[in-house]
């Protein structure tokens, strides 16, 4: 008699039939998990997270019935995961020549046999083409000043950090009467916005190994100087260089990188007047997709989130030699920039930190209350929006939004104005405010809210994680796939005015619009339009 062992190897076709089934049945059930999580799941970002868990989890399980049950001899099974693994995972290493995330998490993959990335062609058109050494600085002495007026957008989002265009509207006409590109250039990898001053730009770039400190010239974009520092971010999914934006006055350039150096520039030379390093000042970590927040003036301080657990989360520098004149606070730092707000008549510092927002006295840092505001990943991002005084606070992630107010004080958390909701997720987007309405990207989707009640008025615009501006009645929306459009700020419904192909790459910078020109940028290119008059009455 046949032992079952003999049984089994003289009728193979049986175990291996037998085995597809069961294969069959955890690829099925692997596909119904990964639907069922897309249908479940209402943001984007989760969605995406979940499905590379999802199809892993499927892969990991296919490969575990072919090891265990698919009946297939033991020669068999070994052969075919040695091909696998060669052919597979080396051809995998051998064509990817680099993976990047959109603004939800979807990979991009950039194949060997791809051309060049406009990034990579960017980085060789700026080693050619970038001067060698700054213009300016043979012709200025090192102390000299710059004028800084009304007119200027000195800081990232504007004067005041509003996201508001003061100036009057264009022309809205683009189909007949379009915006005209007065000029266009390669520019190194970040995610920072522009600073305008006068006839400058300001901006930070990642060039090779160096992170820059960099400023154009307004009406052309040639490049006056640059302040490079041996220093790079780089990680798949947050993409390369620095993200902060520079913050101007009339005798300095204050710009915080990646990885936390802060330097004090001339601005009109760029020469060095004094450098510090946050996170070693703080005793902490760089946070995971580098320091965001950009810096903030306050009388003779400029204050920076920091983060860490040594009482030195949030510094305050004499702006003049860099000494450090207040430090304070416990927390994981965000993304966020600090904000001085005045509310019931007194000046706040608000600080949207990791862990969620807190309000300080600015000139000694003392905490003056703590909301707790977290998600899985602790990034908050979009700067706090006071109506009177109460403070609109929201972030992604599934988090969502709330209005407290912090002249009521309980245990020394504010009270909620009405509860969390989840009308409005800002990712990594701000907002801006007409009226008691806010319009911004929810989950990468246009939307209004009444901060009233936290209702949702409408929500129509698939423009992903782009940015946003208040024109007088019409936000400006710089999308993530490149293009701007016009969008009416009214609260009945949503109405896309007209729109301008203005870049063609991801693009997650904030876009300014200053003395009739709209400057654009991503981590590839820069470019200015001068924008349409509008016609007089």
């Amino acid at each position: 008699m046949n032992s079952p062992e003999n049984v089994s190897n003289s009728n193979p076709s049986t175990a291996t039939r037998i085995g597809w089934r069961s294969g069959l049945a955890t690829l099925i059930f692997g596909l119904f998990v990964t639907v069922t999580v897309n249908r479940l799941t209402p943001d984007n970002t989760y969605r995406m997270i979940r499905n590379f868990y999802c199809v892993g989890g499927t892969y990991f399980a296919i490969l575990a019935w072919w090891i265990l049950f698919s009946g297939f001899t033991l020669r068999t099974r070994l052969l075919t995961l040695v091909l696998l693994g060669i052919v597979g995972f080396g051809g995998l290493y051998l064509s990817i020549r680099k993976i990047d995330f959109d603004g939800d998490m979807r990979p991009r993959v950039q194949f060997t046999w791809d051309p060049p990335s406009s990034s990579e062609q960017a980085q060789k058109w700026l080693s050619e083409n970038a001067p060698t050494t700054s213009i300016d600085a043979p012709k200025t002495e090192a102390s000299a000043t710059l004028e800084i007026t009304d007119a200027d957008w000195p800081r990232y989002c504007g004067a005041t950090g509003d996201r508001i265009i003061a100036e009057p509207q264009c022309s809205f006409d683009w189909k007949t009467n379009p915006p005209k590109e007065l000029w266009r250039h390669p520019v190194g990898d970040a995610w920072s916005s522009f600073a305008v001053a006068g006839s400058r730009l300001f901006t930070q770039e990642q060039r090779g190994p160096m992170e820059c400190v960099v400023c154009y010239e307004a009406e052309t974009g040639k490049e006056l100087w640059r302040r490079e520092d041996v220093a790079r971010y780089d990680t798949a999914q947050g993409a390369t260089g620095p993200r902060a934006t520079p913050t101007v006055t009339s005798d300095a350039v204050f710009a915080l990188g990646a990885k936390g150096i802060l330097n004090a520039l001339n601005p009109i030379t760029g020469a060095p007047l004094w450098q510090r390093n946050i996170c070693t000042d703080a005793g902490a970590e760089m946070i995971e997709w580098g320091m965001s927040g950009s810096p903030l003036i306050y009388g003779e301080t400029l204050i920076v989130d920091a983060g860490g657990a040594n009482e030195k989360a949030v510094i305050a520098y004499d702006r003049k030699t860099g000494d450090i004149i207040w430090a304070t606070g416990n927390h994981q730092a965000g993304y966020c920039s600090p904000r001085i707000e005045t509310i019931d008549g007194v000046a706040q510092l608000l600080i949207f930190h990791g862990d969620g927002l807190a309000g300080h006295d600015p000139s000694t840092g003392k905490m003056l209350w703590e909301y707790p505001w977290t998600n899985q990943y602790k990034i908050n991002v979009g700067q706090p929006m006071r109506f009177e005084n109460q403070l609109f606070l929201s972030s992604g992630y599934d988090s969502g939004c709330v209005m407290i107010d912090p002249t009521q004080v309980d245990n020394n958390r504010p009270k909620e104005v009405w509860p969390p909701n989840k009308n409005m997720k800002l990712k990594f987007n701000e907002a801006v405010s007409l009226g008691d309405y806010v319009y911004g990207l929810d989950d990468g989707i246009l939307a209004c809210l009444n901060v009233r009640t936290g209702e949702r008025m409408w929500k129509g615009g698939r423009y992903r994680y782009g940015q946003i501006l208040l024109w007088g009645d019409k936000l400006l929306v710089q999308s993530e796939p490149g293009f701007v459009a016009i969008v009416e700020a009214t609260p009945e419904k949503f109405i896309e005015v007209t729109r301008l192909e203005a870049l063609n790459e991801r693009t997650w910078n904030v876009p300014v619009v200053n003395r009739g020109r709209l400057y654009v940028r991503n981590a590839a290119e820069a470019a200015c339009y001068l924008l349409p008059a509008a016609l007089q009455p």
